[in-house]
């Protein structure tokens, strides 16, 4: 585990406006642990449809693989299956700790990091694909190309797995849960200030989508099974199958 999150403490605002700089990767574990409720669910979730759905002499991706929670449930989910991970993030903080992290899997020819853009990651011969909190911080207008490469280079059978932040069409639902997350952090350790400061530093960085379009994308660009494996608060696990 890493640092303790106090970024957004008192007379500390530096994290302003967000991104996944040194200071993040920093405390990213904990920050995101008492951040996103069902964040661990998720993960057990990745490595559980990984195995389920892997297909030999393949290729697993984790796009925007940040400290790589998501890589080593699916490293973990190999057992004896020729598969690469191929894991990407844009942040060199974040790259450069999974390479201290991941030595022996990277030496042993199991994962390749690479810091680029996923938005232009090329994606091939891939059987399981994961976007794990991430498409919620690229642009909107990128995203249905995000999805429709990722389509084209999924295997048939393979599977996309997505978990993202949702809002909902309801005014009142949205409230909510925007008070029942808010207290969830607060349970965290979390102060009034920093959930305040931290929410004000994500204004236009995070931007969530209903649940509805997440569907309809999946199913505009071809996925046949679109599934919510999970739901807590407004986070959901999404599985698309090709």
């Amino acid at each position: 585990m890493g640092k303790q999150d106090d970024i957004f403490s008192a007379g500390n605002l530096s994290g302003l406006p967000f991104s996944f700089n040194e200071e993040v990767t920093e405390v990213f574990e904990d920050m995101i642990d008492r951040s996103v409720p069902g964040y661990k669910t998720s993960i057990r979730l990745i490595e559980y449809y990984a195995k389920m759905y892997s297909q030999d002499n393949s290729n697993f991706y984790d796009l925007g693989c940040s400290l790589g929670a998501s890589t080593k449930a699916l490293l973990d989910s190999i057992q004896n299956k020729n598969i690469k991970v191929i894991s990407i993030d844009n942040s060199e903080a974040m790259i450069d700790k999974c390479k201290r992290s991941f030595v022996s899997y990277i030496e042993d020819g199991y994962l390749d990091l690479k810091l680029e853009d996923i938005n232009t990651s090329e994606i091939n011969n891939a059987s399981v694909v994961v976007i794990n909190f991430v498409l919620q911080f690229l642009d909107v207008e990128k995203r249905d190309l995000l999805i429709e490469n990722i389509y084209k280079g999924l295997n048939c059978g393979g599977v996309l797995i997505v978990s993202e932040k949702i809002h909902y069409e309801s005014r009142r639902e949205s409230e909510s849960m925007f008070l029942l997350h808010h207290k969830f952090k607060a349970k965290n350790g979390y102060t009034k200030m920093e959930i305040s400061a931290k929410r004000d530093s994500l204004e236009g960085i995070l931007v969530t989508e209903p649940e509805l379009v997440h569907r309809e994308r999946a199913k505009r660009i071809g996925f046949r099974v679109i599934d919510k494996l999970m739901s807590n608060l407004n986070f959901s696990t999404y599985l698309f199958i090709k």
